[in-house]
């Protein structure tokens, strides 16, 4: 418990720096829809609007960027990451942990600013499932983090993959720019604190 407890001390220190700021950066976006000649807001629905595939449908590219939005899906991740530390070698139940304790700590904070937040999707009309920040980017951003540290020379490779992961949430309709971008920070940042904090972390059984 006192183990438990230091952890945690440890890392609700580590986080303030970057979540204040990331609090910061998504309290400006919300504004920006309640000022619609914000230059900021209007930067970031032009780019919406250059990247949306509105109706009629561009195909192929639209069922391509279907199945690239999917590898950001919680679901999928979770499941790699618990067949990493079920089944792997003592190297791969590491790297499971890692990635479990990086997209969980992003989820949660991604999921809990959105609430907060409490800005709507660019193509609803009520509030719904909160846009801000983009929670597949924060999940793939925080994978692509860990693995990066973990396979250097997969690192550009996996940070494209995010990149792309992100940018379909866009091209689909389901973010602006801004709320990927603030997901990216949060999955980056969450991913560098997790690796930097391993050696703490990977004492934890669970």
């Amino acid at each position: 418990m006192t183990q438990y407890r230091r952890t945690r001390t440890v890392l609700t220190e580590s986080l303030k720096p970057w979540l204040v700021g990331t609090l910061a950066i998504c309290a400006l976006m919300t504004g920006l829809e309640a000022d619609a000649e914000n230059f900021l807001s209007r930067w970031d629905q032009t780019l919406f609007d250059r990247i949306y595939d509105a109706p009629p449908r561009q195909e192929p590219m639209w069922t391509i960027m279907e199945g690239v939005t999917d590898l950001g899906d919680y679901r999928g991740v979770m499941g790699a990451t618990i067949l990493l530390y079920t089944y792997g070698n003592e190297a791969h139940r590491e790297t499971g942990k890692l990635l479990s304790s990086a997209y969980m700590g992003a989820g949660i904070i991604t999921y809990g600013m959105k609430r907060l937040v409490g800005r709507k999707r660019p193509l609803d009309e009520t509030l719904g499932n909160p846009a801000m920040p983009s929670g597949h980017a924060s999940i793939t951003f925080s994978v692509a983090t860990i693995l990066g540290y973990k396979y250097p020379k997969w690192r550009i490779p996996l940070y494209v993959g995010a990149g792309l992961v992100s940018f379909s949430r866009v091209y689909l309709g389901r973010h602006y720019t801004s709320d990927v971008v603030a997901g990216a920070a949060i999955g980056t940042a969450m991913g560098v604190l997790v690796w930097h904090k391993r050696v703490t972390l990977l004492k934890w059984e669970f």
